[in-house]
């Protein structure tokens, strides 16, 4: 296995390892003291099944943090010395088998369709993922990867119906269990032994990495947490790039929130003429409030994928698709999003999804969940979940509204509201908050599946999102043709 050095030089590395391994343990054994102290909604219901936190592991984890702090302050100062007189790679490579190096035209077989997923999973330290009503992130990991193995073995194929009405059904677009994917695209995966965990399991299947992706230095997010973004690849990684996000706020400037554009190679065609795609995976900004930070964050992006793509694209290339996916934490039905639903990067780049601004079609889903109803017995399984997913009303009872009017942290504790008849009632915007989205540029007709998963409840707060495509040559290969006009952009 080859994995990258994100620095310079051997010593850096041992030195980055090294702060790593001392500041990790003190840092864990804090999140776990803190999280003690903090109940999930479930946990507030049933305060009794807290007590051995509260009265036994609480003070031991506490002794534990005054027993390591000379351990983890140490890590901590050599870390920041790092960040301080280092130039870091913004993320690192990992590859499975180095063999596919050398004979890279051996993994290229597939020539006709891809398949991807995009989902947001929530792999923070323990205080954080309590705090937003998720807990034992390890163990979470381990079973997130599973998921993802336990396949149908089979694309997605459910937009190639004959029959309109068979189409557009909730029963085709709701599934609960994973496709066979070509590429994973993860948002939220805070730290690196997360990233381990999930790469440790999915190497059976992928064998191309990128994970540790961030910008870490004193004036971009104080040397704290990355972007959170993941990215695991069938088909060899040629070029990777991280830009951060110009605008942040509020808790997102202790993060690298940004866009991590990859190019991948796909196969070489009878005159010897590489095929490529591009994937951009992002994570925007989350409870923005009365700022304007959303609008800022997608002219970055697309500033930033036309720039990776400008730089990146060779004459002899054929791109065969351009794909943006990740978490975008704004909707296409909302009011507070009407201003994100004009913006230029949902002309540029197709959502099947989206009929026209604040229009979803009628077999499209929210993906944020209600973390007040995380746990509910109804959704112990994914084929029970599923269920509920399809029914108009109960769907509700566990998936946001495509009702918010300000972006603020009510949502959390958001639910359903009955009507007049007592009970929880349809709505057009009910359950609807599709935040999780993948954008492709060029005809939605080369769209032959799109999904949404009940794979992952008990595990994450979002639906994860997957899509199958057959692509054409989508754009040229001319420079002018591929890329935005830049300047029009900003």
């Amino acid at each position: 296995m080859y994995i990258s050095n994100r620095y310079c030089n051997v010593i850096a590395k041992w030195l980055d390892e090294m702060s790593f391994l001392l500041m990790n343990p003190w840092l864990t054994v804090c999140s776990r003291f803190f999280s003690c102290y903090i109940s999930t909604i479930f946990e507030k219901l049933h305060p009794q099944i807290k007590l051995l936190d509260y009265f036994i592991f609480g003070p031991l984890y506490a002794l534990l943090v005054v027993l390591l702090l000379p351990v983890g302050l140490f890590g901590i100062v050599v870390w920041l010395i790092l960040c301080a007189v280092t130039n870091q790679e913004k993320y690192t490579y990992v590859c499975v088998d180095e063999s596919t190096l050398d004979n890279i035209e051996d993994g290229l077989k597939n020539l006709g369709t891809y398949t991807m997923a995009s989902a947001n999973v929530l792999l923070a330290p323990e205080a954080i993922a309590r705090l937003n009503n998720n807990k034992c992130s390890y163990g979470r990991a381990s079973k997130i990867a599973e998921q993802i193995l336990n396949h149908t073995g089979k694309p997605l194929c459910n937009l190639m119906g004959k029959d309109e009405f068979e189409i557009n059904t909730k029963c085709n677009s709701i599934l609960t269990e994973f496709p066979c994917l070509d590429f994973l695209c993860l948002q939220e995966v805070w730290e690196r032994s997360y990233a381990l965990v999930l790469i440790e399991q999915l190497k059976e299947e992928f064998l191309y990495f990128l994970y540790d992706i961030g910008d870490y230095s004193f004036n971009k997010n104080f040397c704290m947490l990355g972007s959170g973004l993941f990215f695991a690849s069938k088909k060899p990684i040629l070029n990777a790039d991280f830009n951060i996000f110009t605008r942040r706020t509020k808790h997102a400037k202790f993060t690298s929130q940004g866009v991590l554009c990859v190019k991948v190679l796909l196969h070489f065609d009878e005159d010897g003429n590489p095929h490529v795609g591009y994937i951009a995976n992002t994570h925007t900004q989350a409870f923005q409030g009365s700022e304007v930070v959303l609008l800022s964050q997608l002219t970055d992006i697309l500033i930033f994928v036309s720039l990776f793509k400008e730089q990146n694209t060779l004459s002899e290339e054929i791109i065969d698709f351009d794909i943006i996916c990740g978490d975008f934490n704004a909707d296409n039905m909302s009011p507070a999003d009407m201003d994100v639903q004009q913006h230029s990067l949902f002309g540029e780049y197709q959502d099947v999804c989206v009929v026209r601004a604040g229009q979803d079609v009628d077999w499209a889903i929210g993906t944020e969940l209600r973390q007040c109803a995380l746990y509910q017995p109804d959704i112990q399984k994914p084929a029970n979940f599923r269920k509920i997913l399809v029914n108009d009303s109960l769907r509700r009872l566990y998936v946001l509204d495509a009702d918010v009017l300000v972006h603020s942290m009510h949502l959390m504790t958001s639910t359903a509201q009955p009507g007049p008849a007592g009970y929880v009632e349809p709505l057009p915007c009910g359950g609807r908050r599709r935040v999780d989205r993948i954008l492709y540029k060029g005809s939605t007709k080369e769209i032959i599946g799109y999904c949404f998963l009940s794979a992952l409840t008990n595990l994450t707060d979002h639906l994860p999102v997957c899509m199958t495509w057959k692509p054409g040559v989508c754009h040229e290969s001319h420079l002018h043709v591929c890329y935005c006009d830049i300047d029009s952009v900003k």
